[in-house]
């Protein structure tokens, strides 16, 4: 069925304002191990500021992921609020390596990561995302929207 033109607008309204909610978001994403060699590890969102990561943050993900992973982890790690899926529900933006690090650090991995495969979609509610912002804050973004919108948002 076609779109009238006030569906259309409001889309593009829409649109628009989900990119200006996500302006805070991460431009490019850096692996763990290379956030671990600088200095001062940090990316620049989309808007041109800099997410600066805390290197005890960083240091105990790599406490706990081997080397490998290390190379594939990317951060910060986005998780997405979902307006389609209901009240404070979100989902991880990324692989199944940031999924499996969330999971991790909630204890809800339950094997290790050569035997880990993404079964269902994992959803993350308000108690689960307060405690990984207390665990990981700095290598956390949330962005706001619907998948469509946020994918053309990053």
């Amino acid at each position: 069925m076609a779109e009238s033109p006030l569906e259309r607008a409001f889309g593009a309204m829409l649109k628009e304002e989900v990119r200006r909610l996500n302006r805070h978001l991460p431009r490019t994403r850096k692996t763990l191990k290379d956030l671990l060699e600088e200095k001062t590890p940090s990316v620049e969102t989309i808007d041109g500021e800099t997410i600066l990561m805390k290197r005890e943050e960083l240091e105990g993900l790599a406490s706990i992921l081997p080397p490998h992973l290390q190379m594939k982890l990317q951060l910060p790690i986005v998780v997405q609020r979902r307006f389609d899926l209901g009240k404070s529900v979100y989902t991880v933006s990324g692989g199944e390596v940031e999924e499996f690090v969330l999971k991790t650090l909630l204890g809800l991995a339950e094997l290790d990561f050569s035997n880990y495969k993404t079964r269902e979609p994992f959803y993350i509610y308000k108690p689960y995302l307060s405690e990984l912002i207390r665990k990981i804050h700095s290598l956390l973004v949330i962005g706001f929207g619907t998948p469509e919108g946020l994918t053309s948002a990053l």
